[in-house]
This record gives structure tokens, C-alpha cells and sequence, in this order.
């Protein structure tokens, strides 16, 4: 473990603290969030109190959210004392004291009393306690708070598009009618009304439809119910789109035997 706790980066890589980007080697701030690129070791943090990561045994900053070695959380890790700097300046002459028992033993030369850190009583260390304040006076701020949830903007009409939102829908371009009346696009029902227009109609109406919907389809739905997150919605679109697709390929092999039976007789 000792050997561990002493390691550092030795490939290119430098995982952010702050959010375990992984960023080059020798990079002065994160590419992503903008924080300080850091390493932290036993030796660099004198001052420090510092965790050891639970997989990779790396020496961490205590306000680190992940590991700057190998990138994983540190809410596992394991607290490790720093090593505290033994700068302990012996006195080259020592003057003696003479005994006086008229004295208060409490006090010292010229009857005041003894200040319980002068030079008298010698060097004092600093205690776990003062250790922990540099730390956090001078680094506290380093890495900065974990990054907070995204807020859910669906279900709000303007509401902000998530990234993982934006892309073609393609439940909503072969099934424009049917998938709206399930994804909070209640409206494409009047598509069932194209049945009634002339052929040549129906068939520009259906094909304009169904390309506009198949771009604006997750816009749409984002915004018309509420969600419970990106990803239950992206798995809800994504069976659409797969019931929509077998759909239409049993469909168009129907029609196609439907023309060839007719062909052929």
C-alpha cells in the first residue's frame, strides 16, 4: 500500500478532479469544466490532508470528487495522515537556568509566566487540526462542488432541449398519426383525415408530414408531456421506432405479394 500511495500518472493522460474528464498530460485546466488540473502526492502535500484512492491506491486532495490517476469516484477512499514537516531548529547555545526557589514554578525570568508556546518549552508541531485549516483556506476551492443535476425541462413549452434529445425520430416519420397520440403530440391525429383527400393530396400531405415530424418529432414530445428523464425518453422513442419499422416492413411485403398475386393473374 505504501508503494501505491506514492504513484503517479505514468501514461498521458490527467483525469479532471472536479468532474473525471480525462485530459492530456502536462494541461493547465480542464477541457470541459474549466478547473485546475492538479497532482496531488505525499510528498507535494505536506500541508494537506489527503485520501488514498480505493482502486489505484493514488494520494487525492480530500475535496477531490474523483481520482486524477485513474479517474474513479472517490467517495471509497481511504483518509491517509499527510506527512508533517519535522523542521525542528535545535538552539546552538543553551543559556542555563539557575534555580531559585523564591519563584512561582509557573513563571518564568522576571516573574512573568511561561507563554506555553515559547522557545522555552521548544519547537511546537502543527496540529492535525491547524493542518486541516491550511488545507482548506488554501485549497479549498481547487476543485470546486460536484457538478449538480440537469434540470428537466420537459413538459414546458420553450422549455431548453437536452443534447441527447436532439435527432431524427423515426417512430414519428412512418407513424406520424398513431406515434403522436402516445408521445404528447396529440394534434396528428388529424392525419387520419388525409384518408378522405384525393389520392394525390393525401400522398404530398402524408410525405410532408412525415418528414417534418421525423426532425421535429422529439422536439415535440419533449415538450408536450412530461418526462421522467432524457434517457426513459430516448428508450420510450426508441421501441416506438422499432414497433414502427416492423410495422412498415410487414406492410410493404404484404403489398408486395398483394402485387404480385394480382400480377399474376
Amino acid at each position: 500500500m505504501p508503494e501505491q500511495m506514492e504513484s503517479t500518472s505514468t501514461d498521458d493522460r490527467h483525469f479532471c478532479a472536479h468532474c473525471g474528464t480525462e485530459n492530456a498530460k502536462g494541461g493547465y485546466a480542464c477541457t470541459r469544466c474549466g478547473e485546475r488540473l492538479i497532482e496531488i502526492s505525499t510528498e507535494t502535500s505536506e500541508h494537506l490532508s489527503i485520501n488514498s484512492c480505493s482502486r489505484c491506491g493514488s494520494a487525492n486532495n480530500t475535496k477531490a470528487t474523483y481520482c486524477w490517476v485513474c479517474g474513479s469516484e472517490t467517495k471509497d477512499s481511504i483518509r491517509i495522515a499527510p506527512k508533517a514537516p519535522l523542521n525542528l531548529q535545535i538552539p546552538s547555545a543553551v543559556t542555563p537556568r539557575t534555580y531559585r526557589p523564591d519563584l512561582n514554578p509557573a513563571s518564568g525570568p522576571a516573574g512573568k509566566r511561561v507563554n506555553e508556546n515559547s522557545d522555552l518549552r521548544g519547537p511546537v508541531l502543527k496540529s492535525e487540526r491547524d493542518i486541516q485549516s491550511n488545507s482548506s483556506t488554501s485549497y479549498g476551492d481547487s476543485f470546486g462542488s460536484p457538478d449538480s443535476p440537469a434540470e428537466n425541462t420537459s413538459g414546458i413549452k420553450g422549455g431548453e432541449l437536452p443534447s441527447g434529445v436532439k435527432k431524427w425520430n423515426w417512430a414519428a416519420f412512418l407513424m406520424p398519426a398513431v406515434w403522436g397520440l402516445f408521445s404528447g403530440v396529440p394534434y396528428t391525429a388529424i392525419l387520419f383525415g388525409a384518408a378522405f383527400l384525393p389520392p394525390t393530396i393525401q400522398l404530398v400531405v402524408m410525405v410532408v408530414a412525415s418528414v417534418y415530424l421525423g426532425v421535429k418529432g422529439n422536439e415535440l414530445a419533449w415538450r408536450g408531456k412530461k418526462w421522467q428523464s432524457v434517457e426513459q425518453f430516448n428508450a420510450f422513442q426508441k421501441q416506438w421506432a422499432s414497433w414502427a419499422v416492423k410495422l412498415t416492413v410487414a406492410v410493404a411485403a404484404l403489398l408486395v405479394l398483394y402485387v404480385i398475386s394480382t400480377g399474376g393473374a
